[in-house]
């Protein structure tokens, strides 16, 4: 009975964790993500040393380049649900290079 209960709380905490997902909100995790790239790209124009720059502009260039295959994805979903979670997952890691960008902008 107590192993069913558990279980039971499990797979709804599962399920309201994963339902975000489900909602295949690809618009917001792209304004998320192009904020990010936003703000690391101040970040690197910010910087001095010029000799380091390219180290970072390279981490934008790759949350670019994920983001516009996201909003691909998104905007021509050939396989369906799989393309927008392709998407939202795209659109993360973006966000993700251009967050790790502005770290190594802030730190050089």
């Amino acid at each position: 009975m107590k192993r069913t209960f558990l279980t039971s709380i499990a797979v709804t905490l599962a399920l309201s964790v994963a339902s975000p997902a489900w909602a295949f909100d690809c618009p917001t995790r792209f304004s998320s993500a192009d904020a990010a790239v936003e703000s690391a790209t101040a970040a690197m124009n910010a910087m001095t040393d010029k000799s380091k720059k390219g180290y970072v502009h390279t981490l934008i260039d790759e949350a670019k380049m994920l983001l516009e295959s996201g909003k691909h994805n998104h905007a021509k979903p050939a396989a369906g649900k799989y393309d927008h979670a392709r998407a939202i997952a795209k659109a993360e890691s973006a966000k993700g290079f251009a967050m790790a960008a502005e770290a190594l902008a802030t730190r050089f």
